[in-house]
């Protein structure tokens, strides 16, 4: 450890190279993650643009529907982040926290959530970047108390909600509208009314308690808080150790500074730091009850085991690396200087360290792609791909773009496992030639023969995938 001490300035640069190195190898070497294929098989349609094959949040939780799809608005291919952006916005995500402090651009470029993001080609390093840019702009109308400085610094939200949008009648745009008035009409408060500990608080509530009113009032996904109260009561507390402890106080290494700045917070009347801690404690319980929301309906949706459910969409914890920006500068705010030579610092590191590189060395995989070009399918042709419920029309969507899908005219269709799949080959699937079987299929219809088959990646569930056609 004293090679650390005695030449920490040269140890974060190292690091900040390196990290460099794991966000570009998972560029080149991961493939597009479930939802990075589901946005790219959107089509262009009379009236907007529509999912290829049928909505991934069906009707019928057994089967697809290719004519149930909805039509939005905006295309979102065109808003999904391909790789080379997402490569930009790490950079630029690492160039702003760097500016806080020396160690934070490290720390954010090494983040396992967000080179795992970098890989898939998802969209939170370009929404940590805009929230990185709402930090600083919040700390530009702190330095000129103006209102129109101070409504500006909603612009990002703004800009966000067109990114994870597809249509402009959004629920989320008029809470987004009245925070820009609460920031704009901020001015006139006295900093005497400030203090960072209980706007943390303020903001949680507010955020987890704007979720429970759409939920109430029936919106959305929210509208489960009515539907299933007891399910997702118990996702609530395991959502907050995902999202707030996994994710955030380990995946962002907060924990070696937490101690001391939670016990500043509590004294200070800063007004950066306040306004700072209720925008973190607002999207902090927002994401919280969104991901216990959403753990409750897509349980549902797809008639997923429960509670092991929980752990299969463990992932959408990552949600709240998005903060990484306002939470480091909150850091340093309260803090002051940070010692980058604090052996908890050198630790956190090393704990994530090999995390990091699973996610950029080894990446995203996709055995679908093999199981794809096994296919022959004619222009106009139609093929079935069997898989258990949990994101099994995501699955699906992963053939869209191997088979050139749109260009040829190819459809897909989904069938559950649990499903008479086999029946409906000689009923309403009649015409269909190709089967694709997933690893947790071992069923095999008479009158089908076995034209290929593989070994599914151990991350992906192991297990032999097989390719069928019409004897």
């Amino acid at each position: 450890m004293k090679w650390f001490e005695d030449d920490t300035e040269r140890f974060w640069k190292l690091l900040i190279l390196f990290a460099l190195f794991v966000n570009l190898i998972a560029v080149i070497g991961s493939e597009n993650g479930l939802d990075t294929h589901v946005k790219d098989a959107y089509v262009e349609v009379d009236d907007g643009y529509a999912l290829d094959w049928g909505d991934t949040r069906l009707d019928d939780p057994l089967a697809s529907n290719p004519e149930d799809s909805t039509i939005v608005a905006n295309n979102p291919t065109v808003l999904s982040s391909n790789y080379i952006l997402s490569l930009c916005f790490i950079v630029f995500l690492g160039f702003m926290a760097t500016m806080v402090g020396k160690g934070f651009g490290a720390i954010i470029l090494l983040h396992p959530t967000l080179i795992y993001s970098v890989g898939k080609g998802y969209d939170e390093p370009l929404i940590a970047s805009l929230m990185g840019i709402m930090a600083f702009l919040l700390l530009d109308s702190v330095k000129n108390n103006s209102w129109p400085r101070k409504a500006m610094v909603g612009l990002p939200l703004l800009l966000i909600l067109f990114v994870k949008t597809t249509s402009p009648a959004d629920s989320m745009l008029i809470p987004v509208l009245l925070f820009i008035i609460v920031m704009a009409s901020s001015t006139k408060i006295p900093d005497r009314f400030f203090n960072p500990r209980k706007m943390l608080g303020i903001g949680f509530a507010g955020g987890g308690g704007l979720i429970l009113l759409l939920g109430l009032l029936g919106q959305g996904t929210p509208s489960i808080i009515v539907d299933e109260p007891g399910r997702f009561l118990y996702a609530l507390p395991f959502a907050f150790i995902d999202v707030v402890l996994i994710y955030g106080f380990f995946g962002m290494v907060l924990w070696p500074f937490a101690k001391s700045t939670w016990e500043k917070m509590g004294t200070s009347e800063d007004r950066l730091a306040s306004e700072l801690s209720l925008l973190i404690g607002g999207l902090a319980g927002l994401i919280t009850m969104y991901v216990a929301v959403l753990w409750a309906y897509e349980s549902i949706l797809w008639n997923s085991d429960w509670p092991w459910h929980m752990v299969t969409m463990g992932n959408n914890g990552r949600y709240i690396t998005i903060l990484a920006i306002p939470v480091f500068m909150l850091i340093k705010r309260i803090n002051g200087d940070i010692d980058w030579a604090d052996k908890k610092v050198f630790a956190g590191v090393i704990l994530i360290l090999p995390l990091s590189l699973l996610a950029g060395i080894h990446g995203q995989t996709m055995w679908t792609d093999e199981a794809a070009e096994s296919m022959e399918i004619e222009e106009g042709g139609h093929f079935l791909f069997v898989s258990d419920a949990t994101l099994g029309m995501h699955w699906l969507y992963t053939f869209h773009s191997p088979l050139d899908a749109e260009e040829n005219n190819i459809t897909g269709h989904w069938r559950s496992d649990e499903a008479n799949w086999i029946i409906h080959l000689e009923g309403d699937l009649h015409h269909i030639d190709w089967i694709v079987l997933s690893p947790d299929i071992t069923e095999t219809p008479e009158g089908w023969t076995l034209v290929n088959s593989g070994k599914a990646d151990y991350l992906n569930g192991g297990g032999e995938w097989r390719v069928l056609t019409r004897a």
